[in-house]
C-alpha cells in the first residue's frame, strides 16, 4: 500500500492525525473553496483538544494527499527510505537471482529460432513460463504451511532457490547436448527442453511467491509501494543477465569474430562460454548466495504479526482466494487483466521475424545492451507518477500508445530486409532505429506494468497481502502468457509457406528426364515447408522457404483493432475500480 502522509506541519509546527472512532471514512479528498471545506482532523500540538471544523476524516489504511485551505498551507513530507533502503537492496537482490533462469529460458527462443523450429514447437516451448501464470494453484500452501523457527517467507524461500541452482547444475550436460552438441532439433527435443525449464520456472514461481509476501510485510508501510519497484529492477537486471548477456557470449560467431580475438584465443566450435558453463556457475551462485541468505538475514517475528495470514490452516487459506475471487471489484479487475495484453501478444514474436529475416540472435542480444539500464532506471522515474490516486488512470493513458508501439514494431519486422547490405548484414543505422523503437515502445510497456503493481499493493488486503498480492499477480501473468502462446500457435497454422526455387523452369528441364525425378519434383512442388524435414528438403534443392501468407502481419493487424475496442468498453471499468473505497477490496471472514 502507498502511504503518501508522514507529518502534516502549519508554519513549521508539527500536527497530528487525530482519528474518530465513529468517523466516516473518505478518501482522495479534495480541498473545498472556503477552509472549513478543507481540512480537519488536525490538531496542533498547541492548541491540543481543538479541532478544525469536521468533515473527513481519515482511516490510516487509505490514501491522503495534499490538503491546503486559503489561509495556510498544510504539507505532506516526503517519506524517507534511509531506514528500508537495506532491505530495498536486499529485495532487488532476490528479484535478480528469479530473473537468472527466466531470463535463461527466455533465450532459448531465439536460440531455437535460429535452428529453424517451427513456430507451432515454439508456442510448445512458450508452456514452460507458465508456472507464473498458475502460481495461484499452490500459493495458499506456500502461505499457509511454514516452519516458525525459520520464518514464513524464508521457510520457502530458501530451499527452493537450493533447488534451482541443483537443477541448473543436473541439468546443464543435458541442455548443452540438445543445444549446442545435436545438429538439429526434433519435436521430442522440445519436450524434453519444455519440460526441464518447466519445473526450473516453477520452482522460480514458487520462490517469487514468498519474496511478493515478504516484500509486503518486509518494508515499512510508507515504503511498501517500493516492492514492485525492487521487482521491475530485480527481474529485469536478472534477465538481462540470464538472457542478453548469455545470448552474446554463448554465440560462437561472435565469440570468434570479437571476444577470442581479443584475448589471442583460436576459433571455436562454441561461444566462450556454453550453455552449460552458464547453468553450472548460476547453481553455485544460487547455493552460495542462498546459505548467506539463511545464515545472515532474519525474518522478524513482528513483520507478520499483524497479518491474517499466520492463523489459517491450509484449507482457510484456499477458501481465502474463493473469497477474494467472489469480490464484485476483483471481478471487475480480473477480467480487465486477462484481457488488456491481448493488443500485445504479437510482440513475443517479434525477435523471432527478426531471426527468420537473417538478423543474428547475438545481434539481438547486442541490441539490448543499451536498452536494459535505461529499462532498469525507467521504473524508479515512472514510480514517482504512479504513487498518485489513480495509477490506473496512467495504465489507460498509456495504452494507446503501447498499441502504437506495438502496430509500429510489426511495421518495423516488414520493412527490415529493406535494410540489408548485399552481404546479407544488417548495418549501424538499422541497429540505431531497433533501439529507438524498442525504447519507445520499454516506456509504454513499463509504465503499464509499474502502474498495475502499485494499485496492486493500494488494494490488497493487507491482513492477507501476501494471497492477494499472489492471487493478483497470477491472474495478471495469466493475461500475458494466453496470448503470446495462442499468437505462436494462430501464425504456424494460418501462415503458408513453398519452397521457392531461382530459375525454376531450367530446374524442372532437369528434372523431367526420369520418373523419379518427376516424382521428385512433385515433392517439391508440394513441399509447404511446415517442418524441419521438408525445410531441410527444399535447402537440397537451394531452394528458400518463402510465404505464400503471412499470418503475422494479419494477427498484428488484428490485435491493433482488439486494443482500440478494449480502450472503448474498460475505461468505465478502470475508472469505477479507482473509485472504489477501501472496503471494496477489503474481506469479510468467514471460516
Amino acid at each position: 500500500m502507498k502511504r503518501h502522509y508522514n507529518k502534516l506541519t502549519d508554519r513549521n509546527k508539527p500536527l497530528r492525525l487525530k482519528r474518530y472512532k465513529d468517523s466516516k471514512i473518505e478518501t482522495n479528498f479534495q480541498p473545498g473553496p472556503s477552509p472549513e471545506e478543507s481540512i480537519v482532523l488536525l490538531e496542533n500540538k498547541e492548541t491540543k483538544g481543538s479541532s478544525l471544523s469536521s468533515s473527513i476524516q481519515l482511516d490510516l489504511d487509505d490514501e491522503v494527499f495534499l490538503i491546503s485551505d486559503q489561509e495556510s498551507s498544510y504539507s505532506i513530507q516526503t517519506s524517507s527510505i534511509k531506514k528500508d533502503l537495506n532491505n530495498i537492496l536486499f529485495l532487488i537482490f532476490l528479484y535478480f537471482l528469479q530473473g537468472i533462469p527466466l531470463g535463461l529460458t527466455g533465450s532459448l527462443p531465439f536460440i531455437l529460432g535460429s535452428r529453424n523450429v517451427s513456430y507451432a514447437d515454439q508456442g510448445t516451448f512458450s508452456f514452460a513460463f507458465w508456472p507464473f501464470a498458475l502460481k495461484l494453484l499452490w500459493a495458499p500452501i506456500v502461505d499457509s504451511l511454514f516452519i516458525k523457527k525459520i520464518g514464513r517467507r524464508k521457510s520457502w524461500l530458501v530451499p527452493m532457490q537450493y533447488i534451482i541452482g541443483i537443477l541448473m547444475i543436473l541439468f546443464s550436460k543435458y541442455v548443452h547436448q540438445l543445444l549446442e552438441i545435436n545438429q538439429t532439433t526434433t519435436r521430442k527435443d522440445i519436450y524434453s527442453l519444455t519440460t526441464i525449464f518447466f519445473i526450473v520456472t516453477f520452482f522460480a514461481a514458487t520462490q517469487d511467491i514468498a519474496v511478493d509476501g515478504w516484500g509486503l510485510t518486509m518494508l515499512s508501510k510508507e515504503n511498501v509501494s517500493w516492492s514492485s519497484t525492487c521487482n521491475s529492477v530485480g527481474q529485469t537486471a536478472g534477465w538481462f543477465v540470464g538472457n542478453i548477456v548469455f545470448l552474446v557470449v554463448q554465440s560462437a560467431n561472435f565469440s570468434n569474430n570479437y571476444i577470442r580475438p581479443f584475448f589471442s584465443l583460436p576459433s571455436q566450435k562454441f561461444g566462450i562460454v556454453t550453455v552449460e558453463d552458464f547453468m553450472k556457475f548460476f547453481g553455485f551462485v544460487f547455493i552460495i548466495t542462498t546459505t548467506c541468505v539463511l545464515l545472515f538475514k532474519k525474518e522478524k517475528e513482528n513483520e507478520s504479526s499483524d497479518s491474517l495470514e499466520d492463523t489459517l490452516t491450509l484449507k482457510q487459506t484456499y477458501i481465502l482466494v474463493f473469497q477474494i475471487v467472489s469480490l464484485s471489484s476483483v471481478k471487475k479487475l480480473t477480467l480487465l487483466l486477462l484481457t488488456s495484453k491481448i493488443a500485445f501478444g504479437i510482440q513475443s514474436m517479434v525477435y523471432l521475424k527478426l531471426i527468420e529475416k537473417g538478423v543474428s540472435r547475438e545481434s539481438l542480444g547486442l541490441l539490448a545492451i543499451p536498452l536494459t539500464p535505461f529499462e532498469i532506471v525507467l521504473p524508479l522515474l515512472i514510480s514517482r507518477f504512479t504513487n498518485g490516486p489513480k495509477p490506473l488512470s496512467i495504465f489507460l493513458n498509456a495504452y494507446p500508445f503501447r498499441i502504437f508501439s506495438s502496430s509500429l514494431m510489426v511495421l518495423w519486422v516488414f520493412l527490415t530486409p529493406e535494410f540489408r547490405n548485399s552481404d546479407g548484414s544488417y548495418g549501424l543505422f538499422y541497429f540505431s532505429l531497433c533501439i529507438l523503437i524498442n525504447a519507445f515502445n520499454s516506456i509504454w510497456n513499463t509504465t503499464q506494468s509499474v502502474t498495475m503493481m502499485s494499485f496492486f499493493t493500494r488494494v490488497s488486503d493487507k491482513t492477507v497481502g501476501g494471497t492477494y498480492m499472489t492471487l493478483l499477480n497470477t491472474i495478471s501473468n495469466i493475461g500475458s502468457s494466453w496470448p503470446s502462446t495462442v499468437s505462436l500457435y494462430a501464425v504456424d497454422l494460418f501462415s503458408f509457406m513453398v519452397c521457392s526455387i531461382d530459375n525454376i523452369e531450367a530446374f524442372k528441364n532437369n528434372m523431367l528426364n526420369n520418373s523419379f525425378s518427376r516424382s521428385y519434383l512433385k515433392d517439391i512442388e508440394k513441399n509447404t515447408c511446415s517442418n524441419e524435414n521438408m525445410k531441410k528438403e527444399c535447402l537440397k534443392v537451394n531452394g528458400n522457404c518463402q510465404y505464400q501468407v503471412d499470418a503475422f502481419y494479419i494477427l498484428g493487424f488484428v490485435y491493433a483493432l482488439i486494443g482500440l475496442l478494449w480502450i472503448l468498453y474498460f475505461r468505465k471499468v478502470v475508472i469505477q475500480l479507482q473509485t472504489y473505497q477501501k472496503s471494496n477490496w477489503k474481506l469479510n471472514f468467514s471460516f
